[in-house]
């Protein structure tokens, strides 16, 4: 690779398992179900800058031939007949569609598309994506405020629309773009226009093709119908009360979509014979179940080891990313004491071998497995498990508490209240904290002891349960914590 010696990488991939090796040895091995190992794997990725020399090994910076993606944009904006009701909302919408657009880098395609029951171009007139610049910029927003509301609401139909513009890009690589679309909605899906199954099914057919973040505005629109959008296109889902704050919400998430420019990268898990995968998740930034993009049970047919699974990481930027892994666990008595490797973790691309990628990626991972008799080795927690499995259980509390709410049962949804603000607080979610404050008075915060509070606004409710689908990070690992 002469010539390329003093070229850095873009970006550096780190990737850490944590995890406590230990588990109890089975006392009737016939009878038991299999124990489980749970494991938090951390992705991060980190941009080089300019000044830093890179360490020794890594892949060389880009050359001529892999240039890095440009982003390609739909605006997908409401103007259904409910969004001029008041018509300060479509207002709000359209100077907030301009500060998006703002933010899209010269260079780059976009598209803005009016949401109903059906579609319709705003800019460019004609189906297709145009090239940001000035000039351009000025002409959508012209367009945009042309553009008359009108009709229901059936956003399936919206994210097909980008699906369409988005399908003869090539998605990374040589020219390549990474493909995002941002969904500004006051209101839900119409079932005369569209069904919640209907909707769904458009959803899958979206997935991978490009990411979606959505946004909610108003009190009309469905928590579940925002959540299963950006949960399967790999997007964040934010609620706006105030619409002055608008503006400044969807330039960023568009200028966070231009970006995650670091594409290709996979997560892939190489389990040993005889483990049993039972569950894969993202647990940061927002919980999302996964399914592997690629299986390869080569191995287990031939008895050579178990299932290799591969995961898209999709786009990423400076970004911190935990995924969750339970696999059941195999166990022989003649094994006990010893350090045994379940499963191996690696970051790869999808660039061709011996193809400079600009990537320095890390060394694989294992995640380990130790049997033992020793109770103060194997009741141990490990600090990131815990914290994750507590962050689920602050999500099955919070959405119990607003069943409970909802069937008008006030005692039972205070005390679950209260709950789910002791474990916010046990897991430094101050942000959930800051949702819970809206629906109750915190009396003793230590205690968690709360009292519904006598009005709760519709809004507060569906957005403290945006936030619960949300996870902090842990706090940071003390030296000599467990791994």
């Amino acid at each position: 690779m002469a010539g390329q010696e003093d070229q850095e990488p873009v970006a550096s991939v780190g990737l850490e398992v944590s995890q406590v090796v230990e588990l109890p040895r089975p006392r009737a091995t016939a009878t038991e179900e299999a124990a489980r190992m749970y494991a938090v794997l951390t992705v991060t990725v980190r941009r080089r800058d300019a000044g830093q020399p890179p360490p020794a090994a890594t892949v060389p910076a880009p050359g001529p031939g892999t240039a890095r993606p440009r982003l390609a944009e739909v605006l997908l904006i409401d103007h259904s007949s409910s969004m001029v009701m008041p018509p300060s909302r479509l207002a709000a919408a359209r100077a907030a569609a301009v500060s998006a657009l703002a933010r899209i880098p010269d260079g780059a395609l976009f598209a803005l598309v009016a949401g109903g029951d059906r579609t319709a171009m705003i800019y460019p007139r004609r189906p297709g994506l145009a090239v940001a610049h000035a000039e351009s910029r000025a002409a959508a927003e012209a367009a945009l405020h042309d553009c008359t509301p009108g009709g229901g609401t059936a956003m399936g139909t919206w994210l097909e629309r980008a699906r369409h513009l988005f399908r003869d890009l090539p998605a990374h690589g040589d020219g390549g773009y990474v493909r995002h679309a941002l969904l500004l909605t006051d209101g839900r899906n119409e079932p005369g226009y569209e069904t919640r199954e209907e909707l769904r099914e458009r959803v899958e057919r979206c997935a991978r093709a490009f990411a979606c973040d959505v946004v909610g505005i108003g009190d009309a629109w469905e928590t579940e119908e925002l959540l299963l959008i950006a949960g399967a296109l790999g997007g964040r889902t934010r609620a706006v009360a105030d619409l002055t704050r608008l503006p400044d919400e969807l330039a960023e998430l568009t200028g966070r979509a231009a970006e995650r420019d670091v594409t290709g990268l996979r997560l892939r898990l190489h389990h040993r014979a005889g483990v049993r995968p039972h569950s894969f998740e993202q647990v940061h930034p927002t919980r999302t179940a996964l399914t592997p993009a690629r299986a390869d049970l080569s191995g287990v047919a031939r008895g050579a080891g178990g299932p290799v699974h591969e995961y898209d990481l999709g786009p990423c930027g400076e970004e911190t990313r935990a995924y969750l892994l339970c696999v059941g666990v195999p166990y022989d008595p003649a094994q006990l004491g010893k350090q045994l490797l379940l499963t191996e973790a690696e970051v790869d691309t999808d660039a061709p071998p011996d193809t400079p990628t600009g990537i320095e990626l890390p060394l694989p991972q294992p995640v380990l497995v130790r049997w033992t008799d020793d109770a103060d080795l194997y009741s141990r927690l490990d600090p990131q498990v815990a914290h994750y499995r507590h962050e689920e259980e602050l999500h099955r509390t919070f959405e119990e508490a607003c069943a409970e709410l909802k069937r008008g049962r006030r005692a039972p949804a205070q005390a679950l209240l209260g709950q789910a603000w002791r474990l916010a607080a046990e897991a430094g979610d101050t942000a959930m904290q800051d949702h819970l404050r809206r629906l109750v008075h915190v009396r003793d915060a230590a205690r968690g002891e709360v009292e519904l509070l006598d009005r709760i606004a519709r809004f507060d409710i569906k957005a403290a349960r945006i936030q619960s689908s949300m996870t902090v990070l842990p706090a940071p690992r003390r030296p000599g914590g467990p791994r």
